[in-house]
Formats: structure tokens, sequence, C-alpha cells
């Protein structure tokens, strides 16, 4: 797109009310047609390390594909007074050795340069059933669909989205939400700034964030969860080794199923235990803060937290 700015044009905006003291920005998107595109053939379980500045990284299982298909996308928006779009400022790396591919974007340049964000880097990874990955963005959504191997996937800024990954996987992210759904194994997930989503998952899953809400559904396996500013809910469809949840100014609700026996530990200014069954609870102790319960002759450890917070349980069919 070839962009003319006359002196008209600027005296036509300032006849519109239009302030020039600020960069006028033209998206020049066009993420039909990928930049550059490379396909490569592995004998083993690829180990993949994906890196780009400012931008999305997508990765995506295909069984059928036979190797690792890598489309990076660019994104360039023209700024007045930036000069920033130039791709010779930045170094651009797809290569494999052996079976471990690199995909990578870097700034050549130091400074303020990083914080602009004006060309962006998206990548699209199409990945055998079986592999490992290593997904890093300093700015963009992160989404990992599919796969079975070890995983660990950051950002600063942006979106976390974890779908149907089989294996290790760990999330963190400083400002942005983490959505961890149809996950098998153990996983790991930690976000300073933002919410955390845990949907449908089964193995142990260890969550935190320090501010916002951790809610966890249709759970199988093991929970151990903590945020600092925010509520944590957690329903569980089966209990493997135990529950832990841990809050500092916020409300912990849990639902259990009545399939299993538990004892219950809660330290909280508030109980709201109306939902649990009194035929199911076989002991039961309290102080100004705390309550102790054992469901059921006990067995499964439940311990729960919260400083200035409510602690709700309920027990379901």
């Amino acid at each position: 797109m070839l962009v003319l700015i006359t002196a008209q044009t600027g005296i036509y905006a300032q006849n519109m009310g239009v302030s020039l003291n600020h960069s006028i920005s033209i998206d020049e998107t066009d993420l039909n047609d990928p930049y550059d595109s490379k396909f490569f053939r592995v004998r083993g379980t690829p180990q993949i390390t994906v890196k780009t500045i400012f931008g999305d990284i997508t990765v995506v299982e295909n069984p059928g594909l036979g190797g690792v298909q890598v489309d990076l996308y660019v994104e360039r928006a023209f700024s007045l007074w930036s000069g920033t779009r130039s791709l010779d400022n930045y170094r651009i790396v797809m290569l494999q050795r052996g079976d471990q591919i690199i995909a990578s974007v870097e700034d050549r340049r130091r400074g303020s340069s990083r914080q602009r964000g004006d060309v962006r880097f998206h990548f699209v990874l199409q990945v055998p059933s079986r592999a490992s990955t290593e997904l890093r963005s300093v700015q963009g959504t992160i989404t990992l669909e599919g796969t079975d191997g070890s995983h660990f996937v950051q950002n600063q800024g942006g979106d976390l989205v974890i779908e149907g990954v089989r294996g290790e996987i760990r999330a963190v992210s400083t400002t942005g939400n983490i959505e961890l759904t149809g996950l098998s194994g153990n996983i790991f997930a930690k976000t300073v700034n933002g919410n955390i989503y845990v949907n449908s998952n089964s193995g142990e899953v260890r969550v935190r964030t320090v501010t916002g809400n951790i809610i966890a559904t249709d759970m199988n396996g093991t929970l151990v969860s903590a945020t600092t500013s925010g509520n944590i809910t957690a329903d569980f469809i089966h209990v493997s080794q135990g529950i832990y949840m841990e809050a500092v100014s916020g409300d912990i609700n849990l639902s259990i199923p009545t399939e299993n026996g538990y004892e219950i530990q809660g330290r909280a200014m508030r109980f709201d235990l109306a939902g649990i069954n009194q035929t199911s609870i076989s002991e039961q102790s309290q102080t100004f803060r705390e309550r102790n319960l054992v469901l059921r002759d006990g067995g499964l450890p439940v311990q729960l937290s919260t400083v200035s917070g409510l602690i709700r349980v309920t027990e379901t069919n």
C-alpha cells in the first residue's frame, strides 16, 4: 500500500479538528499470505522452539503431516515518526537441527524500539501428535492445541490458551489470562495479573495468580491453587490425591463428589457448610477461625484457607 500525505491533507485534517501532534498510523496488515513458510520432516519426536517479540504464536496438532510446518506472518503498521517498519531491523530464523526445530524473531536494535511493536510477527505451526515445545512471546497471545510432550509457554503480555495437550505443561504470564482446557498430566500455570480458567482437566494441576480469580470446572485429579487478590471456585468430578486452595482477600467455593471420604481443614473468617449432608460428617471440630470436618470416615486431604473471605463447601452426587 502506497500512502501519500500532502500539505493539503494536513490542512483538511486541521479543518476537521484532528490534532497533528500525534503520529498517524495506517494498518498495512495482510495476514492472508505468510511472509515465509518452511516444512521440516522429522523422524522422532520434534523439539520445537518458537520465540517472537511482538506477535502471536499458534501451535496445532496435525497427525497426518509427517513433520513440522512453520508459517510466519508479518503485520506492519506504518507510523509517520517511527520509521520502524523495515524488516532489516530484525533477525528471522527458521531452521532444523536433527529433530530440533527453531523459529524465532529477534530485534537487532536496542532501546525504545523494543517497546513499540510497529511490526508484529505471528507464527503458526502444525506439529505431529508427539512434540515438545518451548513458546515465548514478549507481547502476544499464545495458543497450543493437541500434542503429547513437554511444553513451556511464556509471555509478558497477552493470554495463554492451551487445549487438549497431554504431558507436562508449564504456562507463565505476567499480564494475561490463562485458559487450560482438556489437559491431562502435570500442569503448572502462573500469572501475575490475570485470571486462570481450568476446565475438564485430569492429573495434577497447580495454578497461582497474584491479582485475579481461579475458576476450575469438571476437575478430575488434584488441585493446588492460590491467589492473593481474587476468588477461587472449583468443582470436581473425581478427586485423586487431594485439594489445596488458598486466598488472601477472596472467597473459596468448592464442590466435591460424594463418592470419596475427605478430611477437610478450613481457616477463614466465615463459613458456609450448608451444602454438606449432615449424615456425611463422621467427625467435626471448630475454633474461632477454623473448621475441621471428616466426611465418610476421611481419606482425601482438603485444605482451604482465606484471610478475609468466605469458605463454602458443597457436595454433589
